[in-house]
């Protein structure tokens, strides 16, 4: 899934925006988007370079001690060092694709932000706080935060849609053919898997650039009071029910 790279999900906190706002993306791209930490004021004052691509991604590492690029997709912000409760396909007849024994691919990269155990100014080599602030996800908007962290360092993401799982249509016959089909922007949802499994960025387009307005940057809308959406859409997409 190099279309969309990652991610799903670290939040991003434009100055004069309501909460609303930040959570829901208009499909528009990137700049001015949730994931544009540019302003480096207020509640970017930790993103003194004031540059939108570079608190996740960096063209040259430099030598950083973090080594962040092994993650991939020349990442450049911390990684949680957290062990996961996963979810088990043996608590649904109808999702038995292989779990990771922990979240990889881009998942990984996303929860760097979104479990909420690592600082938002944690990147470029910085340790947490080195570039202004110690805040992490909860302390801007806990509702950004992956539910399942009970008290900040046991992360149980049982409670969540499987992530790091493989779209298996042998094993999951109720799963629809990804080739086929497609989210609301007409891209398959084969393209949106992660060396074929599905992650956060399957169902979220973290740099907004086909995200549907007033949704938390979903591909596809899941509510008909959304323009052109359908009721559970984003389900629909994936699940024959």
């Amino acid at each position: 899934m190099k279309k969309a790279l990652v991610g799903v999900l670290a939040v991003a906190f434009v100055a004069g925006m309501t909460a609303l706002v930040f959570a829901n993306g208009d499909g528009a791209g990137i700049v001015g988007s949730p994931h544009d930490f540019s302003s480096g004021i207020g509640e970017n004052a930790w993103n003194t370079r004031q540059e939108i691509c570079r608190v996740c991604h960096v063209p040259h590492d430099h030598g950083k001690p973090a080594q962040n690029y092994l993650n991939g997709l020349l990442w450049n912000h911390n990684v949680s060092t957290a062990t996961y409760t996963m979810y088990s396909p043996t608590w649904s007849d109808t999702i038995n694709g292989t779990v990771s024994s922990q979240p990889d691919g881009t998942a990984k990269l996303c929860l760097g932000c979104h479990d909420g155990s690592v600082a938002i100014d944690a990147f470029d080599g910085h340790g947490a706080g080195a570039v202004g602030i110690t805040k992490n996800i909860v302390d801007y908007d806990a509702g950004f935060k992956v539910p399942g962290f009970t008290d900040g360092t046991n992360p149980d993401l049982r409670g969540t849609h499987p992530i790091s799982i493989v779209y298996d249509r042998t094993a999951d016959p109720g799963l629809k053919d990804p080739a086929t089909a497609t989210w609301n922007n007409g891209a398959t949802v084969a393209s949106t898997l992660d060396n074929g499994k599905v992650q956060c960025s399957t169902c979220h387009d973290v740099h907004d650039q086909e995200s549907v307005a007033s949704t938390h940057l979903l591909r596809t809308a899941n509510s008909t009071q959304l323009t052109g959406g359908l009721a559970s859409g984003l389900c629909l997409t994936c699940h024959i029910k």
